[in-house]
């Protein structure tokens, strides 16, 4: 199993994947502000409630953005592809994060790529925005459209959208420190 740097990801990936960062940041900012009103129609017309209404707009955008990447990563011309994001799912893969993990353990071995690793971090981060959508879209569904969705199942997605977005936010923010630790161990001197 191979494993690609950044710059052999094709050009769809490398959009799709900056419109889903883009987009996901800004809702993380969205919810930050937004107040949830009691219901369709319920409730005051201020900043806070202007953020709920475009955060549901923005997740419209996410989730057409998101079933697009979904369906990217299967198909054959897509580099690296769903097997860079899971490798767990195959034999070979489970190995290559073992011996990472087995490397990165070691005091003394430094694997020479953190492939598998990364692959799995940016795949688990996948899945979590997709919960999240998936919440999303239900709780869109039934409280801006008025489908029927049950009271209960509005409830309990409501719930696990609120769980994939602490989960996107710990993502997010160890995302951007491990950035700026990878950019700022390029600036330190290397011991001889």
């Amino acid at each position: 199993m191979t494993y690609v740097s950044a710059r052999e990801y094709d050009g769809a990936t490398r959009y799709l994947h900056g419109a889903l960062a883009a987009g996901v940041v800004i809702q993380l900012l969205l919810s930050a502000a937004m107040t949830v009103p009691a219901g369709r129609g319920l409730g005051t017309q201020n900043w806070h409630r202007a953020a709920f209404e475009l955060h549901a707009k923005v997740g419209l955008f996410i989730t057409a953005v998101c079933v697009c990447h979904w369906i990217w990563i299967f198909l054959p011309r897509a580099k690296p592809g769903y097997l860079h994001l899971f490798p767990w799912i195959n034999l070979e893969g489970r190995v290559a994060l073992r011996q990472t993990f087995a490397m990165l353990a070691s005091p003394h071995h430094r694997p020479l790529t953190l492939g598998p690793l990364i692959g799995t971090v940016h795949g688990l981060g996948f899945l979590a925005v997709t919960g999240s959508m998936v919440c999303g879209v239900i709780n869109y569904l039934g409280y801006f459209l008025g489908a029927p969705v049950p009271r209960i199942v509005l409830h309990y997605a409501g719930m696990a959208h609120i769980t994939f977005g602490y989960l996107i936010w710990v993502f997010v923010v160890g995302h951007a420190a491990m950035a700026v630790v990878h950019r700022a161990s390029s600036w330190i001197p290397k011991r001889l």
